[in-house]
């Protein structure tokens, strides 16, 4: 699907006060979805997770 800017700002609204299945049912899509597009915006204005994460896998590991 591919997401406009007014999607994605009542998408930001809807979250406030909605889980992320509410809003992906509103949608007609999945909460992933949800979570992911919000995640991509996120990244896009600047968000660095932080290293110590454990969601965070580093990309340049070095293999000998």
């Amino acid at each position: 699907m591919h997401w406009t800017k007014k999607d994605l700002n009542i998408i930001k609204e809807l979250v406030k006060t909605n889980s992320s299945s509410q809003v992906g049912k509103m949608f007609g899509t999945t909460k992933n979805s949800i979570l992911g597009l919000l995640y991509r915006d996120k990244i896009k204005n600047g968000y660095v997770p932080p290293i110590d994460s454990k969601y965070t896998v580093r990309k340049n590991l070095l293999w000998y």
